[in-house]
């Protein structure tokens, strides 16, 4: 068997620097960032930022940790089901399994481009014609893409060989590595670990029995 190159897996990242320029090799981080220029820039062009704008870009940023948790635990993990005499297994599901068979592919960490090309649209959309002050909506969707990067980024990191220094990525590496390697079931968050705490599903590893299904998913697919 062939040995994957650098560019195909991030077990041989040990840096921040070669994190981060992998990293920004790939669409998502370029997309997203795009994402808060464009959103930053439309808030400018409705006039001067106030104090409001920064309580509505921590309102966004705050946001963030619980979508993330929400969509892994019940949309990321969903299982095929059948409908109408088919087999109905979205195609996110099925690239999240990929991603815990083979987690070290660096295109399975991160979103792929037609997350942000569907969705940065729609919140855009959202923001501009249903929100009673569209300056202040602009300003949450900054700091939503704000987290959005911080996610990509930390999700990427916690997929490498980085050591980390800090008390902040060393609970996220921690608990996102208990996920893919002791017990699906649990630690659904990636930005914020106290998310799982006050949801239930973040308990103490040594008391977590180890799950077969870590890399599966129970899917036998």
């Amino acid at each position: 068997m062939t040995a994957a190159s650098p560019e195909q897996t991030t077990r041989a990242i040990s840096s921040y620097r070669g994190a981060l320029r992998a990293w920004s090799r790939h669409p998502s981080p370029r997309l997203i960032g795009l994402f808060v220029l464009l959103a930053a820039a439309l808030r400018s062009s409705l006039g001067p930022w106030q104090w409001w704008d920064l309580g509505m870009v921590l309102a966004g940023v705050a946001l963030w940790p619980f979508l993330e948790w929400f969509l892994h635990k019940y949309v990321l993990h969903i299982r095929p089901r059948p409908l109408f005499g088919r087999t109905v297994d979205p195609e996110f599901a099925r690239r999240h399994r990929a991603h815990h068979r083979e987690p070290w592919r660096p295109e399975l960490i991160l979103l792929p481009p037609y997350v942000h090309l569907t969705l940065g649209p729609a919140f855009f959309a959202a923001a501009w014609w249903l929100m009673p002050d569209r300056a202040l909506a602009l300003s949450a969707l900054v700091g939503y893409g704000l987290a959005a990067l911080n996610y990509e980024w930390t999700h990427f990191m916690v997929h490498t060989r980085i050591q980390p220094g800090n008390r902040y990525y060393q609970s996220l590496f921690r608990a996102h590595r208990m996920h893919h390697f002791r017990n699906e079931n649990y630690w659904y968050g990636f930005t914020l670990t106290s998310v799982d705490r006050w949801l239930g599903t973040g308990p103490d590893p040594d008391a977590t029995p180890r799950s077969p299904h870590c890399r599966d998913l129970g899917v036998d697919t």
